[in-house]
């Protein structure tokens, strides 16, 4: 499993914007991470998901921070949480 996850974090990665990726489990434990987001931020990572179940547990939300330079996605299913940061495109 660790090979599946460093492939997918790779292949991510290596896409067009994408300036960090990182994988956590449902108890916020870092499976791994590549780039700009830091592994120590998985816990709060997966917190911030529940929580927004909590307001919407009909369906699985997309979370999208956003900041001057950059923003970070993260969704997940009942298992693991996926968060990307990427560049914000300039208008």
């Amino acid at each position: 499993m660790e090979t599946k996850i460093r492939n997918v974090i790779l292949d991510v990665a290596s896409k067009p914007g994408v300036t960090g990726v990182l994988i956590a489990d449902q108890n916020g434990l870092c499976l791994g991470s590549k780039g700009s987001i830091d592994s120590s931020v998985s816990g709060s990572l997966v917190h911030l998901m529940q929580l927004a179940k909590k307001l919407e547990p009909t369906k699985s939300p997309i979370l999208k921070l956003e900041a001057d330079i950059s923003s970070i996605i993260i969704k997940s299913d009942d298992k693991i949480t996926l968060a990307l940061a990427m560049n914000q495109k300039k208008h």
